[in-house]
This record gives C-alpha cells, structure tokens and sequence, in this order.
C-alpha cells in the first residue's frame, strides 16, 4: 500500500488523539431482563472510561436459543422496549445506537462474526459490555481467546448471580466489573 503524503504548515503540531472522548461500546445483550438500573450504571461506566459511543446489539431469538434461553421474545419486541427505555434515560452526554443487523439476518450469529461485523463498522478502541451469564456464555465459545485480546470485557456483575467461568478467571486483567 502506497503511502499518502500530505503538507502541513511550518510548526504543526497534530491534536493529541488520546485525550477527549474516543472509543465504542458494544452491549451485547438479550435485552429482555435490560432495565433502567442497568442502563444508568452502563452510562456511568461510559462516563467515567470517556468513551465516544454506546452500541446496543440485541441478539436474534436463534442465537439466544443456540445460547441456551428457550423462551425469548421476538426481536422487534424487545428493540421497541429498548428504544422506549432509551428514551426514558437522558443519554444526551453519550450517542447511542441501536444496530439491528442481527435482526435483518434473521438467524444465529455466532459471537465471533457479531463481533467481527461490530469491530469493522464502529471505531475503536473496542469494548463489550455483558451480564454475568453472557459473559460466562461467551467464555465458553472457542473464539473466546482471540477476541478477549482484542477488546475489553464490562461485566455487570449486579445484574446475575453465579460463578465466574474459568477462562473468565484465566484473564482477568481483560475484563473490568461495572458498578
């Protein structure tokens, strides 16, 4: 790949990139147990790390079937709940998303290629935040490892009771509890 050049004036200094907001969190959810307490703690984590934007990513009721919940209600639903919680919650100091690409291919969608489509179309750094369950849903998977390294877990540990899984436990320096 050719390198571009480009002129700058005698003194110029670029803006230092690393200070300001930056950075897009993915909430990778069922968003059928998503309440107001977990969205106000969601936007204080989003405050306090600086981050840029917040993506919501409901899940399809196949791939929270293959995730093991049986009884989930239909998509459309449980987006149409989200936008009303959206709306009921100022989030005038963040921009949020809701991405419906799951629910316009209307199957599974494995983590891997849900993470994959997220991290080409929103900038990064990367972070997802997840319940406990989906966390220790996730750490299951194979593709776990790699994308762990690429992105930081959130893990609302309020919103779920149990174990941690032992991946999870494994890299624990890759994922922050959210409070």
């Amino acid at each position: 790949m050719a390198r571009e050049t480009s002129k700058v004036p005698f003194g110029y200094k670029p803006e230092d990139e690393s200070k300001g907001l930056r950075g897009t969190v993915w909430v990778y959810d069922s968003f059928e147990r998503y309440g107001e307490q977990e969205l106000v703690r969601l936007l204080a984590a989003v405050r306090l790390k600086e981050v840029k934007r917040v993506v919501f990513y409901p899940l399809h009721e196949e791939t929270l079937r293959r995730m093991g919940e049986r009884e989930a209600e239909p998509f459309y639903r449980r987006v149409d709940g989200l936008e009303e919680l959206l709306e009921s919650v100022d989030t005038t100091t963040v921009d949020t998303t809701i991405d419906r690409w799951e629910g316009r291919r209307k199957k599974y969608t494995p983590m891997d290629t849900s993470f994959r489509y997220l991290a080409d179309k929103y900038a990064g750094p990367h972070f997802a935040a997840v319940s406990l369950e989906t966390a220790n849903k996730l750490a299951a998977f194979d593709s776990f490892e790699p994308w762990i390294k690429k992105l930081r877990l959130w893990i609302d540990l309020e919103a779920g009771t149990g174990a941690l899984h032992p991946r999870l436990h494994a890299y624990e320096h890759r994922w922050d509890p959210m409070t």
